[in-house]
């Protein structure tokens, strides 16, 4: 059997179009090769942008008159909260910071308040020891001048048994001289009587 040639819509539709393709497609290039399409092109762009800006404000005047934000008064808003966003992270570090020397001012002032109330201790306990060295010295001072009284009393007593006995000894050495001349006196008168039995 011989095989027969089967009509395949699909290959007969690529190759109308790979024809139509390659001949269309030299005439477009062609045209849009050309000066005239450039300007055409360019004041259609042109046209299309003064329809745009028309319609832009058009609508922004109706946006407008209904109280409705217009997409630049959105992007507006978006930088303005895009700037306080910035503001406040900018306001939590500076918060972060204080925070931070507070912690470290309030930690040196717990340190500071220790070493003040072991200073008051120090304090309490130094002048603990003043009032007994005070004490002391007025025990001390009370002792010397209680000595001193004593030592004048017993310097006095000892004086006045010293005048005493100086006064003994200058009434016995004043009766010795007496004592002596009435002595001599008497052999005197007995060398008289010897004197003449002598002769």
């Amino acid at each position: 059997m011989e095989q027969q040639k089967v009509f395949d819509p699909f290959q007969a539709w690529k190759d109308v179009y790979d024809k139509t393709e390659s001949y269309w497609g030299k005439v477009i290039g062609d045209n849009m090769n050309r000066e005239e399409f450039s300007q055409l092109m360019g004041n259609v762009l042109n046209m299309n942008l003064q329809y745009q800006q028309a319609v832009n404000e058009v609508t922004g005047r109706y946006l407008h008159q209904v109280n409705v934000p217009t997409k630049e008064d959105v992007a507006n808003v978006a930088s303005l909260v895009i700037n306080v966003e910035e503001k406040v992270e900018l306001l939590e570090e500076q918060f972060d910071d204080r925070f931070d020397e507070l912690e470290a001012q309030q930690e040196s002032a717990s340190a500071l308040k220790k070493d003040v109330t072991k200073l008051k201790s120090d304090v309490k306990s130094l002048d603990k020891k003043l009032d007994k060295v005070l004490s002391l010295l007025e025990g001390q001072q009370k002792t010397q001048d209680e000595l001193k009284e004593t030592i004048q009393q017993q310097i006095k007593t000892q004086g006045e048994q010293l005048q005493a006995q100086l006064l003994e000894k200058q009434e016995k050495l004043a009766e010795k001289p007496k004592a002596e001349a009435k002595s001599e006196a008497k052999p005197s008168s007995a060398q008289k009587t010897e004197q003449p039995a002598r002769k």
